[in-house]
């Protein structure tokens, strides 16, 4: 014999449109009952709607999707819906959806149902009356499953949230036994949610444990905190010279453990200045114009490289004043005026030993006294103060001769 069927047909308003729309709604079965309730139907065969190949004046097409809604006997909401998506009629006309892989997993309490067909449009749904009552025979009454069965919360903690299957009426619970885990939701009765919080964790080690819904585990896994991070620059120091230059360190720190290096002055740039774990730093110097010595840093959370570059050499032109000088044979003194550069050195060297200078050097401008010893002969002699590259020359007459 061939399987009973049931046949319903509705006529409904379509989408506000002033055409009527009519289904007929046909569940096909597994084996032949000849009861009023049938039992485990595979099929949905239905007539398409009118507008099944319609399109509105928008461009959409008057039925985007057909959807087949199972309810409890004489309920008003689906305890679940099918998306049959908008198949192709067969040759007959028909469109035929197997629907029973769809179902399986579904949990349903043991109960008689009955299934509604919609035609879903932009502008609205059509509702199929309901077919006659049907059952499954390898349904639970009250299975319960999960949507998640492992939950990973960071270190920080936060909230989290694990959907809830089960049939309509069915009790369940949800506690644990964590200390560091709050729940929100202690239970419910049909499909629902469970929420919950996971406190911070403060060590470094993970830590797992589970929350009992019903009759299922959920296992929550929690990372351990970072360790703190410290910081080692390396080498601490460097040395550039005047004309400038550049200059690199390292920085050693955890994984995960950001920073930032930041020079204190204007003459240097930095290059790589940020990173995250182990990194390298480098510094470009400007020359530096100035005969002074500078120091310069550059930090890295609390860490100091330090950069030390020489002064330039200073403008080491001389001058002296005068020239030369004449002393009589009795002897006596003078003075020898310097003219040079901030920070040039100079020496004084005398060429004779009658030439005495009050001063051996200096630096930078200066004056410095000689004395020149009497001459006790009649000759006249000269010699020579060297200042650098400059020399001053002392003459000296001789006594006169004696007359006979």
């Amino acid at each position: 014999m061939m399987p009973s069927r049931t046949r319903t047909r509705t006529r409904s308003v379509w989408l506000g449109l002033t055409a009527l729309l009519g289904i007929t709604f046909t569940l096909a079965f597994a084996e032949t009952l000849h009861a009023q309730v049938l039992s485990d139907p595979r099929v949905a065969e239905f007539d398409p709607s009118p507008d099944h190949w319609t399109m509105l004046e928008n461009g959409e097409p008057a039925v985007l999707r057909y959807a087949l809604e199972v309810y409890l006997v004489g309920a008003s909401v689906p305890l679940g819906t099918v998306d049959m998506g908008k198949p192709s009629p067969d040759s007959d006309g028909k469109i035929r959806y197997d629907f029973a892989s769809q179902v399986t997993g579904w949990a349903l309490p043991g109960s008689n149902y009955e299934a509604r067909v919609s035609a879903v449009g932009p502008e609205g749904a059509a509702l199929s009356n309901p077919s006659n009552p049907f059952t499954f025979t390898n349904s639970s009454s009250c299975t319960l499953s999960l949507s998640a069965q492992i939950v990973s919360a960071s270190a920080s903690g936060g909230s989290h949230a694990v959907n809830v299957s089960t049939g309509e009426g069915c009790r369940w619970t949800a506690s644990t036994a964590l200390a560091w885990v709050t729940i929100w939701t202690a239970g419910g009765s049909g499909g629902g949610t469970v929420s919950f919080e996971v406190q911070a964790n403060s060590s470094s080690s993970s830590r797992a444990g589970t929350i009992t819904v019903g009759d299922q585990t959920l296992e929550v896994w929690q990372a351990g905190a970072p360790p703190p991070c410290s910081y080692i620059v390396s080498p601490g120091l460097a040395s550039v010279p005047a004309a400038g230059g550049s200059a690199s360190f390292t920085v050693t720190a955890g994984t995960g453990c950001a920073w930032t290096a930041a020079a204190a002055q204007s003459w240097t740039a930095v290059t790589g200045g940020s990173g995250s774990g182990n990194g390298t730093v480098s510094v470009t110097v400007a020359a530096n114009t100035s005969t002074s010595n500078r120091t310069g840093t550059v930090s890295v959370q609390g860490q100091t490289f330090t950069i030390t570059q020489a002064g330039a050499a200073p403008d080491c032109s001389y001058g002296v004043s005068p020239t030369s000088a004449s002393v009589p044979a009795t002897g006596g003194s003078g003075e020898v005026t310097v003219s040079t550069g901030s920070g040039c050195t100079w020496a004084v060297v005398s060429s004779q030993t009658w030439l005495v200078p009050a001063a051996t050097g200096g630096t930078g401008n200066a004056r410095f006294a000689f004395t020149v010893k009497s001459n006790n002969g009649t000759a006249s002699r000269s010699a020579k103060l060297t200042v650098g590259p400059w020399a001053v020359t002392v003459s000296q007459s001789g006594k006169p001769r004696r007359t006979k």
